[in-house]
């Protein structure tokens, strides 16, 4: 049987599961030059760095670096455990910083060309591991929980350096990160300060919120939007923490935007037009005394004039007066 040539070792390779590889890895030594080449498939990957602990997850095998090495004479204690085939762990003890160790760690895995991450999650301060990848990667679905702007001198845009914007971002932030501008479906948790500024660079096409949105800063968000355009189909979702919708609160930002106050499906709302074939609508839910905030961008026409809405209603009901009376006369 002749052998594999280069590339396809590589496409072998690359389909392989992470730690299939590895064990691959540790047993061919013929195939570790084209190993170290080739990216990696990963399912799901996690750094978590609090202090000098860190945790490094990747497709099964769970990587644990802190400053309490068995032997006293290092200076970081490394344990790892395949989580796949039960609680095996592998206990070293190196004499590198625990800094260093998970910078290693992390560009061993993902400095490599064409690596791809279905989902990559980030739950650290201030990850600086990461910003030794110089390889950008294609992430699908990345949850930043991210507590820290990015170092100044530090040459990047982002945390995480990726080669198309992601799918589904999921933060805690709302900061000038390019992947998180980028991404095209957009989650905000927790109660965090929303920056209209910079949320309104965002360029997702749905975005929800379960932080609340200040007033002033709904005013600068649509202020952006209007300037920047959305396509029809923008959906963005929060809510107020103190203001009821169906109160003064939509007449209040339609005044500020210079808006035109309209209605939609029986809901108060306001109208601002974006071109020929599109508008950008703010209004609430039907539910009565609602707090819940909902900005989309719909086909022109779609939100009509509040006097003009009055006028239909009247006239609905002048013509429903007229049938019950004739059906009075006819009985």
């Amino acid at each position: 049987m002749k052998p594999l040539t280069d590339q396809c070792l590589q496409m072998v390779l690359q389909e392989m599961r992470f730690l299939k590889r590895k064990e691959l890895y540790a047993k061919y030594p013929a195939i570790r030059n084209q190993e170290e080449r080739t990216g990696y498939r990963l399912n799901e990957m996690m750094i978590s760095q609090r202090l000098t602990k860190y945790e490094i997850y990747v497709d099964g095998l769970e990587i644990v670096i802190n400053n309490y090495p068995e032997d006293k004479t290092k200076k970081c204690g490394v344990r790892m455990t395949n989580k796949r085939r039960g609680p095996r762990c592998i206990d070293k003890s190196i004499d590198i910083d625990p800094d260093e160790a998970a910078e290693k760690w992390v560009t061993y895995i993902l400095n490599r060309p064409n690596t791809r991450i279905q989902n990559l999650y980030l739950f650290s301060e201030s990850p600086i591991c990461i910003l030794k990848c110089d390889e950008p990667m294609s992430v699908i679905n990345i949850f930043m929980y991210v507590e820290s702007e990015l170092p100044e001198g530090s040459g990047r845009s982002s945390w995480v350096e990726t080669t198309a914007p992601v799918k589904y971002l999921e933060t805690k932030r709302v900061s000038n990160d390019d992947t998180m501008k980028a991404a095209l479906m957009v989650s905000i948790r927790e109660d965090v300060h929303i920056d209209g500024k910079i949320l309104s660079e965002w360029q997702a096409n749905r975005i929800s919120s379960t932080s609340p949105f200040p007033l002033e800063e709904v005013v600068t968000y649509c202020t952006g939007i209007a300037e920047s355009g959305r396509p029809i189909g923008f959906h963005c979702q929060s809510f107020f923490k103190d203001a009821y919708i169906e109160n003064s609160t939509i007449d209040w930002l339609a005044e500020k935007l210079n808006a035109r106050k309209t209605s939609w499906d029986e809901r108060k709302c306001f109208t601002i037009p974006l071109d020929d074939a599109s508008e950008l609508n703010v209004h609430g839910n039907f539910l009565i005394r609602s707090t819940d905030l909902i900005i989309e961008v719909n086909a022109k026409g779609t939100a009509i004039d509040r006097d003009e809405f009055l006028n239909e209603t009247f006239k609905c009901s002048s013509i429903i007066c007229c049938l019950n009376e004739l059906l009075l006369l006819l009985l």
